[in-house]
């Protein structure tokens, strides 16, 4: 998240719609680590 930070600062995008853009990938990647999870927890059953 700090790296992807740097490059929206470096391509001048303001702070609050930084923060909207980081928050949308943050949700993202918990919905497909959630997702990972639940299918490893399916094939040890």
């Amino acid at each position: 998240m700090e790296s992807l930070n740097a490059v929206f600062i470096e391509h001048g995008i303001p702070q609050p719609e930084r923060l909207i853009k980081l928050n949308q990938i943050a949700i993202h990647q918990m919905s497909i680590l959630e997702n990972d999870d639940n299918k490893r927890n399916l094939l040890k059953e």
